[in-house]
C-alpha cells in the first residue's frame, strides 16, 4: 500500500467519519485498502486503514484482516506503530494507529541520499529492536522494506503488518502464495515458501545496506533476476561503513542458521550507536536494549519538509489554475526568468504535443510520440498521427554561456536507458535543486487523480541531464494519461519548473555540469515515458 505523509482531498464516495474518528482527508490506497487522516474526540490525528468493499465481502480476507489486527495488538515495543483501535467486524472493517509524521525511508533517501553516522546506526538499532519485539511475541512481520519505515522526528518506526504471520499456527494465510517485496525476500522463502525471525533478519540486513549506499543489495530489474541474485549472489555491500559491515553480512548468509537474532542485532547496533552519539559505550545487553529509544530520540532527526502533513486537507482547486499559480511562484523565486514565462503564454499553442518517449529498460532509443489527447480549449500541435520531436532554438544570439563543467554538444533526444542509469541527488548543489523542485510541485500534483504522485529527481552526469519523475496516476478503469486534458498542464508545470532550475544553475554556478531537463513519466514502474525535455542552454528554453 502507498501511504503519504501529504493529506488529499477527499473523493466522492469516501466516509467523513470512521467508527470514533473524524475523517479529513486520504493519505493513500492501495489493493487492501484505503488509509485516511482522521482525528479523535481530543483532536489526535491519526491514521485510519479501511478495508476495500470486495475484499470486505471475501471471508478468508477478513479472517486474514481479522488475525492481522490480533498479531498488531500483541505486539509492544520500541520504534513500533501500535494499533490504537479497530473494528473488524465492520461493513467495511478498519483499524486505526496514530499518525506518525515524517517521510518512508525510501523517500528520504530519494530526496537527500543515503544515512550516515548516528542516523544510520539509530535506524540498524531502532528497526532491529523492532523486529526483536514483534519476534518475542511469536510474530514474523514478512515486508521490512524502506517503504515500511517512517523516520519520525523521533527516530525510526516501523509499521505495516499487512501480511504479518503467528509463529503459534494459528495464522490465516492463502496457501502456495509469495508473500513479500522482491529484493527483501529472504533465499529460503524463495526456495520452499519458509518463514520465520530470520526472514525478517535478512530483510534487515538488506534493508540497513541500502540505507548506508542508496543501493539495493541485489540490484533491481525483473522479479526472477532478482530471486537468482537473492539465492546465489553476494550482495552489493561497497559502502557499508567497516563496523557496521559484520552485522549486515551476517544478516545477509544465505543460510538461516547462520544468521543473528533480530535481538542480538539490536544490542550490537545500540552499542555502535552509543560510541556515535557519544554515550556510555560499555553497557550490558540490558541496558542497551531499554536505552535504545532514548539513544534514538537524542539526535536530531531532520525529515524532509515536503513530507509534513498538513491537517486539514486543503482546498481543492482546479488543476489548472494550480499549476498555473505554482509556475508563476516558481519564476518569481527565480527572478530572472519570469520574462520567460510571460513568453510561454503567447505560444502556448505550438507546445502543447509534448513528447511521449515509450521505452523499456532494453531499449536505447525513445519512440517519440504525442503525450496527450486534442484539448478542446487549446489545440495540439502537430496531429498524434505525426510524430515530432521538439529542438530548441539554435539561434547563436539566444545562447547562454554554459559553465566550464558542461562538455555535452549535441542535441539528442533523451533516453529511458539514461533515466535508469540516473542517480539520486549527491552533491549540495543537487541536493539544493532536488529538494527546490520537490516543494514547487507539490501543488501540481494535489488534483484527485494524482494523489498518490510523488517527483522524483534524479542526475545522470555521464548524459549531463537532470531528469524530474513523476506518476503514477490514478485513473478509471480502462483509462490512462491520454484521456485526461489536464495531464498537459501538469506536464507544462514540470517542465518550466525543472528547466527553469536547471538554467539558474546552469547559468550561475560554474560546476554546475547539467544542461539538459528531461521530465518523465511513469505510468508505473514497468512504463516510464519520456513526457517533454529542454536544452537549457538558450534563453528561450524554457518556453512551453
Amino acid at each position: 500500500m502507498r501511504v503519504s505523509n501529504r493529506v488529499q482531498s477527499l473523493q466522492p464516495g469516501d466516509p467523513r467519519r470512521v467508527g470514533p474518528y473524524r475523517v479529513i482527508g486520504r493519505l493513500g490506497s492501495g489493493g487492501m485498502g484505503t488509509v485516511f487522516a482522521a482525528v479523535s474526540a481530543t483532536n489526535e490525528r491519526m491514521a485510519v486503514k479501511v478495508i476495500h468493499p470486495t475484499q470486505a465481502a471475501d471471508d478468508e480476507f477478513r479472517a486474514r484482516f481479522r488475525r492481522e489486527v490480533q498479531l498488531s495488538q500483541r505486539v509492544t515495543g520500541p520504534c513500533l506503530v501500535p494499533v490504537h483501535e479497530a473494528d473488524t467486524e465492520a461493513a467495511l472493517p478498519w483499524l486505526a494507529t496514530p499518525f506518525i509524521p515524517g517521510p518512508t525511508l525510501d523517500r528520504q533517501i530519494t530526496l537527500n541520499g543515503p544515512l550516515t553516522g548516528a542516523h544510520l546506526y539509530a535506524l540498524a538499532a531502532g528497526t532491529a529492536a523492532a523486529l526483536g519485539a514483534i519476534h518475542a511475541a511469536a510474530v514474523v512481520h514478512r515486508d521490512v522494506k524502506p517503504s515500511n519505515v517512517i523516520l519520525a522526528p523521533s527516530g525510526p518506526q516501523v509499521l505495516d503488518f499487512g501480511i504479518a504471520h503467528a509463529l503459534d499456527g494459528t495464522s490465516v494465510t492463502r496457501t502456495g502464495v509469495l508473500t513479500g517485496t522482491p529484493g527483501w525476500i529472504s533465499p529460503e522463502h524463495y526456495r520452499t515458501g519458509e518463514v520465520g525471525p530470520h526472514g525478517d533478519v535478512f530483510a534487515w540486513g538488506a534493508l540497513i545496506a541500502y540505507a548506508a549506499t542508496g543501493r539495493l543489495p541485489f540490484g533491481s530489474g525483473a522479479v526472477d533476476a532478482v530471486a537468482f541474485r537473492v539465492m546465489s549472489a553476494e550482495p552489493d555491500l561497497n559502502g557499508v561503513p567497516s563496523d557496521l559491515l559484520p552485522l549486515v553480512e551476517e544478516a545477509l548468509s544465505k543460510e538461516p542458521a547462520d544468521r543473528p537474532s533480530a535481538a542480538q542485532l539490536a544490542v550490537a547496533g545500540a552499542g555502535l550507536l552509543a560510541v556515535q552519539a557519544t554515550a556510555v559505550a560499555t553497557l550490558d545487553s540490558g541496558h542497551q536494549l531499554t536505552l535504545i529509544p532514548d539513544l534514538i530520540s537524542s539526535l536530531h532527526w531532520d525529515p524532509a519538509p515536503q513530507d509534513e502533513a498538513s491537517w486539514p486537507a486543503p482546498a481543492r482547486h482546479s488543476n489548472r489554475v494550480r499549476i498555473y499559480v505554482a509556475v508563476a511562484g516558481a519564476a518569481a523565486v527565480l527572478g530572472s526568468i519570469g520574462g520567460a514565462f510571460a513568453a510561454s503564454q503567447s505560444s502556448n499553442g505550438n507546445h502543447d504535443a509534448g513528447l511521449a518517449a515509450q521505452s523499456s529498460r532494453t531499449t536505447s532509443a525513445a519512440t517519440v510520440d504525442t503525450a496527450a489527447k486534442k484539448s478542446t480549449s487549446q489545440p495540439e500541435s502537430p496531429a498524434a498521427s505525426t510524430p515530432s520531436v521538439r529542438t530548441p532554438s539554435q539561434t547563436p544570439q539566444h545562447a547562454i554561456v554554459p559553465s566550464p563543467a558542461y562538455t555535452r554538444s549535441d542535441t539528442t533526444q533523451p533516453t529511458i536507458d539514461e533515466w535508469a542509469d540516473a542517480r539520486v541527488p549527491a552533491t549540495a548543489a543537487e541536493k539544493k535543486a532536488a529538494q527546490r523542485l520537490v516543494t514547487d510541485a507539490a501543488p501540481i500534483l494535489q488534483g484527485e487523480q494524482y494523489m498518490d504522485a510523488d517527483v522524483i529527481v534524479t542526475f545522470s552526469p555521464a548524459a549531463q541531464t537532470m531528469f524530474v519523475t513523476f506518476g503514477p496516476a490514478i485513473y478509471p478503469e480502462g483509462q490512462d494519461y491520454r484521456d485526461d486534458t489536464d495531464w498537459i498542464d501538469v506536464r507544462r508545470g514540470l517542465m518550466f519548473g525543472s528547466c527553469s532550475e536547471a538554467q539558474e544553475d546552469f547559468h550561475n554556478d560554474p560546476t554546475w555540469p547539467y544542461g539538459r531537463a528531461v521530465v518523465v513519466y511513469r505510468e508505473s514502474m514497468a512504463s516510464p515515458i519520456v513526457a517533454d525535455f529542454r536544452d537549457v542552454t538558450h534563453i528561450d528554453s524554457c518556453r512551453v
